[in-house]
């Protein structure tokens, strides 16, 4: 576990668990939910080399077709990497780099490498997916708050999604927020998402265009950056190849009062 603090706040990083941001401690508030019965459950992970679902776990690449062992039946979900154990390639008492390849599940050969750096106003993260052949790729985290008092997450249009809960089509606009129940990938935010708590608030940010927010647990809010929507690998995914690679950054930043109404 490695340990990290930049002024009030602190972070662990578990680089057993699959690179994941265990906890973060915003002047001492948790903010992460810290603990699950499934590794899917907690803290902040990275999705790699696909983020949300695969239909089926099959997809067709290059002329081929592939698929995946089913760790969400009857889908594929969330990558390779979130059980694995990651290499410490870098870290001192704000920052940590870490590397795991894609495992022996993933048909292809690569690696990926994730930054996580604390700061006195939040934290960065930074995802970069590398191959040493062609490859299709999509990175993502999957951040488990802490249940906010309030939210402000507005998006230009959400992907509705079909019998098999896949994301498809683009729909705007979008659906009335019904708390407790949204599960569903949005695009394009058009202002800052800001979860809101007694004492403070968290701004999201990411260079990643679509969002999945998952409300439904009691305890816990999921929003969750990554470079596609899900099932991605059937629509179009991004290639990296040996010379061409993938990186997506996520922050989260703290805010010593409440958003403003």
């Amino acid at each position: 576990m490695i340990e990290l603090s930049a002024g009030p706040h602190t972070a662990r990083v578990d680089d057993e668990r699959g690179g994941r941001v265990a906890s973060l401690c915003f002047a001492g508030h948790e903010v992460l939910v810290t603990s699950a019965a499934s590794p899917l459950g907690w803290g902040s992970y990275p999705m790699v080399p696909f983020a949300g679902r695969i239909r089926h776990g099959k997809f067709r690449f290059d002329g081929r077709n592939f698929s995946m062992p089913l760790n969400m039946p009857p889908h594929a979900i969330h990558g390779t990497v979130f059980e694995s154990r990651w290499d410490v390639v870098d870290a001192d008492h704000t920052m940590c780099r870490l590397r795991c390849n894609l495992g022996d599940q993933w048909p292809f050969r690569g690696r990926v490498e994730h930054t996580v750096t604390l700061n006195d106003s939040g934290i960065d993260h930074e995802l970069t997916v590398s191959a040493d052949e062609p490859m299709p790729a999509q990175v993502g985290w999957h951040p488990w708050f802490v249940k906010p008092l309030t939210t402000q997450l507005i998006f230009r249009a959400t992907h509705r999604r079909d019998h098999d809960g896949i994301a498809e089509s683009l729909e705007s606009p979008i659906p009335d927020f019904v708390p407790g129940t949204t599960d569903d990938c949005f695009v394009d935010p058009q202002e800052i998402l800001t979860l809101g708590y007694d004492t403070f608030h968290l701004e999201l940010t990411s260079t990643c265009r679509h969002w999945v927010v998952y409300d439904e647990p009691p305890h816990a809010t999921c929003v969750e950056p990554q470079s596609g929507p899900p099932n991605a690998f059937n629509q179009a995914p991004a290639v990296v190849t040996p010379t061409e690679t993938l990186t997506h950054r996520f922050t989260i930043t703290w805010a010593p009062h409440p958003p403003r109404a």
